[in-house]
């Protein structure tokens, strides 16, 4: 969706959170979110940064979103986002939920996963959260229908007033006029080609995700994890959801994944995918050689809105084994001894790795 297409109701957003704001503030706000949604859709770490506050993850001095910051301070000088924590919480939640509206790939994902299943709150009452999963729902519903593709006609700008004065033949005027016809010429190519290569890029996409799905199908009927190279009949029940998500992950390529992928997940997890158990029993029960297998290509210092990789990498340190449950809750927010379902679980795992993959976090 471009710009101009966006529908968003900012106000409407923001008096829900702030409903005795002055009209000023509203205003002063509503200009520091038009000009910060502006770039959210060329820079994921912008994306990230507002996932941070709006779920209130701690994040390192170096990760501090001075950008957001500085823009919602050129109308409101005296803004500080470690003494105006919630308003900042308030602005990033704005962002992201307009972010969802407007149907920008990977956001769902990225609110879901920092959600971490519900056990991180937002200021708006988890309605980002509730919208991320239906803009997921909507995603598996479309997909149902026909795809198709078009390309339209690259059209030419109007030429007349140079073609006009060519008629005179005036020599000035006939070189100009063919300089324009020539570069407007060339201009519908470079159009043409882009609309093309749009059209060749979704098709891509589609067929891909096609195989995507086949892939995902003979997965699950082999049985067989594709990271560990193993049949899931031999790995300890406590480490299944994790590794379900990841092997899951791994074989899509275009976030944020086709939503059936969800319930090939639970299928999997089958009598089991509601029982409840700990992160921690979630990574002590992934062995050594295990963990090495599944962290292989995942940055050491993960952020920790992917919780689940970033505690795992933690059992990587022996020097740290003591304190692992305090390192744990300061770099996430979360208890280790959090309970999930298997399910969430292996959800949680599913989407972190995918962000992961994308080069999101």
């Amino acid at each position: 969706m471009s710009e101009n297409e966006n529908t968003f109701d900012f106000a409407q957003a923001y008096r829900n959170l702030q409903a005795g704001a002055d009209r000023k503030i509203v205003v002063a706000r509503e200009a520091a979110h038009k000009k910060a949604r502006k770039d959210l859709n060329k820079s994921a770490d912008k994306l990230v940064d507002l996932a941070f506050l709006a779920f209130d993850i701690p994040v390192a001095s170096t990760r501090t979103p001075t950008w957001l910051e500085a823009i919602v301070k050129e109308k409101d000088p005296q803004f500080s986002l470690e003494h105006d924590r919630n308003e900042a919480r308030i602005t990033a939640t704005i962002l992201l939920a307009d972010m969802i509206q407007s149907g920008f790939h990977g956001t769902p994902a990225l609110v879901l996963t920092a959600s971490l299943a519900g056990r991180r709150q937002t200021v708006d009452e988890q309605a980002i959260v509730l919208a991320a999963r239906s803009a997921l729902a909507k995603i598996g519903r479309n997909r149902g229908l026909p795809f198709s593709t078009k390309i339209a006609a690259a059209g030419w700008r109007d030429l007349s007033k140079s073609i006009l004065a060519a008629k005179a033949g005036d020599p000035t005027a006939i070189h100009t006029a063919l300089e324009a016809v020539a570069a407007e010429a060339k201009a519908g190519e470079a159009r043409l080609v882009e609309k093309f290569n749009g059209a060749l890029s979704d098709l891509t996409n589609e067929n891909r995700r096609l195989a995507e799905e086949v892939d995902l199908l003979w997965w699950r009927m082999g049985r067989w994890s594709y990271l560990l190279d193993r049949s899931f009949s031999e790995i300890d029940q406590r480490a299944l959801p994790f590794v379900l998500g990841a092997d899951v992950a791994m074989m899509i390529n275009v976030l944020p994944g086709p939503h059936g992928a969800l319930g090939i997940i639970r299928d999997m997890l089958g009598a089991e995918a509601d029982t409840r158990q700990t992160f921690k029993s979630s990574f002590e029960a992934i062995s050594v050689a295990e963990r090495a297998t599944l962290l292989k290509g995942v940055k050491a210092d993960v952020v920790p809105i992917a919780s689940l990789h970033a505690g795992l990498r933690l059992f990587d340190d022996d020097s740290i084994a003591a304190s692992i449950s305090t390192i744990f809750e300061k770099r996430t927010g979360v208890s280790i001894e959090t309970e999930l379902t298997r399910f969430q679980i292996a959800v949680q795992a599913f989407y972190e790795r995918m962000l992961i993959k994308s080069g999101w976090i």
